[in-house]
């Protein structure tokens, strides 16, 4: 038996009420005894025995009224025939298998529990009934009950993110078209606050979701970043630790061995030094093991060369030639003819700016085109644009003024207003707009200079470019790449230069048309899943609507299938208290006549 409305129960405290009352009203006056009235003691004695129990009874029918109705307020539930009877229902079920889920908490992980618990609502199931689930690949899929029992006996925690609220959304609309006339959706989560994200529009349709346990501390990797120091073999590598508890040794561990080590605290950056040698690396950044070791690691690609040759063109205007010194000065860049930064395009590599004279636009292109490059700068636009995607040092700059960038091909690595504005082709760079105030505010930003950086050393110079991506996301790859490689295995890549991360964090190298490493992808896991806080009754409805609802193991057992074989008491319990009140009323009367004759 359960209670719907448990919090009823307090009203317990109002039974003691009657015997209270019986109490403070027992008097004990002083007994005179007068000639006259002697016979009457002699009637009390008789009649006393009656009375105590008269009022004894009384007492316990009052009690019983009370106990009763509070009771019917709680709402009292039974179910009985376990697993039978309830009608054909549509079942969703989220099983988040989420990096977070792997948490080890009195010696087993979160995760072992969510799948007991997913076992037993799965045995529930009848032939009439249909079931639909979604796990942390992202994917809703129908199964059978034997498939699904199978499934949970396998899987396990995996590095990736699940969106809760994206995956109830998405069984939704796979339940609106199954042809159960029940439908139901239970999200079985370690109850990560950061997997309740946004809002979903699913009517009044109810959601249980399981009650998550109290927060466990945890530290992990947010981020790393990789700067070459001064000299060129020099990198340092900034580690951002997130989560929290106690502060954590980071170590640098790159074929096996220890490079370079210091200690940090969640919310700290941690800084790593590193003499490397030419040629690409894989880094391992390491933490402390704790309660979730997944998020102790992370993958950095490290491509060392020498500085490249900057060669920057007299008519791109002064702040270009001002990055390039500063750049040039910390060893990042050296005089040379590597790469070449001009308003014209002659050979390649370049990186190539839209002309200050607009008159010598068509020679641009036609440059271009010739050379192949299937890009060509458009009309001037003028406007308002925030620079958008994740290319160092864009964050939050805006435009006023640019080209329109027209073609197809190659990679587009930046946007503005969703329009291309830095795309690349081959070894040519094309920039939408002149880096200068009148065009953009870019140029008076901090970032600018990591963009510049960037700009030359990992896309214009093209000695090798890095991806980075989440397992078993979809991520597009620089023009050239052939092939994906870790060890012995090897993954094509599509002709739309797109390729499914693979499922272990770890950093993989792409294979060119003649077999040479020209980039690599790093796989990490997402950093919201070392995130601390759980989920709360508010943040349920903001996600999922004013239907999703946290229950323990016992109500979620209760509820599942609209309370399958349930009966709820309350209306008898108000009956029981309608007549024992009626009891009450009569044994009073009775009394009050007895006495009067």
């Amino acid at each position: 038996m359960g209670f719907l409305q448990p919090l009823a129960l307090l009203g317990l405290v109002a039974v003691g009420i009657p015997p209270l009352l019986h109490l403070l009203d027992r008097r004990h006056p002083p007994l005179v005894v007068f000639p006259a009235v002697r016979y009457l003691v002699a009637t009390e004695r008789e009649h006393s025995r009656r009375l105590r129990l008269r009022n004894l009874l009384l007492l316990i029918l009052r009690m019983a009224v009370l106990l009763l109705l509070v009771l019917a307020a709680a709402r009292p539930v039974v179910r009985f025939d376990r697993g039978r009877g309830h009608d054909p229902t549509a079942l969703g079920l989220v099983l988040d298998n989420s990096l977070s889920s792997g948490t080890v908490a009195e010696g087993t992980t979160r995760w072992s529990a969510l799948a007991g618990l997913g076992r037993s609502i799965v045995a529930r199931l009848t032939l009439d009934d249909g079931l639909w689930m979604a796990t942390a690949s992202g994917d809703v899929t129908p199964f059978t009950r034997a498939q699904a029992l199978a499934l949970l006996d396998t899987l396990q925690p995996v590095a990736r993110r699940l969106d809760v609220t994206g995956a109830v959304q998405a069984l939704a609309g796979a339940l609106d078209q199954a042809p159960q006339p029940q439908r139901e959706i239970v999200v079985l989560s370690d109850g990560q606050a950061t997997a309740f994200t946004g809002a979903m529009g699913i009517g009044e349709r109810t959601v249980l979701i399981l009650r998550p346990a109290a927060d466990a501390p945890n530290r992990g990797i947010d981020s790393v970043g990789v700067e070459r120091l001064a000299g060129g073999t020099s990198h340092a590598l900034s580690v951002a630790v997130g989560g929290s508890g106690d502060r954590s040794a980071v170590e640098l561990v790159i074929g096996g061995r220890t490079i370079a080590r210091t200690v940090a605290r969640p919310g700290e950056v941690a800084l790593l030094e590193a003499e490397l040698s030419s040629g690409w690396h894989a880094a391992e950044i390491v933490l402390d093991p704790d309660e979730l070791r997944a998020d102790d690691r992370w993958w950095v690609a490290v491509r060392v060369d020498p500085p490249p040759g900057v060669a920057v063109g007299s008519a791109v205007g002064s702040f270009l030639p001002e990055a390039m010194a500063v750049l040039a000065e910390a060893g990042h860049v050296r005089a040379g003819d590597d790469v070449r930064v001009a308003d014209r395009f002659e050979r390649a590599p370049a990186i190539v700016l839209p002309p200050a004279d607009a008159a010598l636009l068509g020679a641009v292109n036609r440059a271009l085109s010739a050379r192949g490059i299937r890009w060509q700068f458009g009309p001037t636009l003028e406007g308002s644009w925030i620079l958008e995607d994740d290319f160092p040092g864009l964050e939050g700059a805006t435009l006023v003024r640019r080209h329109a960038l027209g073609g197809t091909g190659g990679d587009v690595l930046a946007t503005a207003g969703g329009q291309p504005w830095l795309v690349r082709d081959g070894e040519v760079v094309l920039v939408a707009s002149r880096l200068d105030p009148e065009w953009t505010d870019l140029v008076v930003r901090a970032g600018f200079i990591p963009f510049v950086h960037t700009l030359v050393n990992r896309v214009g110079a093209g000695s090798g470019w890095i991806v980075r991506g989440r397992p078993g996301d979809v991520v597009g790859l620089p023009a050239g790449g052939r092939a994906l490689l870790a060890g012995d295995a090897r993954w094509p890549v599509a002709p739309d230069n797109r390729i499914r991360s693979p499922s272990e964090p770890g950093v993989y190298y792409v294979a060119g048309a003649r077999g040479d490493t020209v980039g690599a992808l790093e796989v990490n896991h997402d950093p919201r899943e070392s995130a601390a806080g759980t989920v709360d009754a508010a943040l349920t409805r903001a996600a999922l609507g004013p239907g999703a609802r946290l229950v323990d193991a016992t109500a979620l057992d209760r509820d599942l299938f609209a309370g399958a074989r349930r009966a709820d008491l309350s209306s008898l319990l108000l009956v029981a208290a309608l007549l024992v009140a009626v009891a009450e009323l009569l044994v009073a009367t009775l009394g009050r006549r007895s006495r009067e004759v």
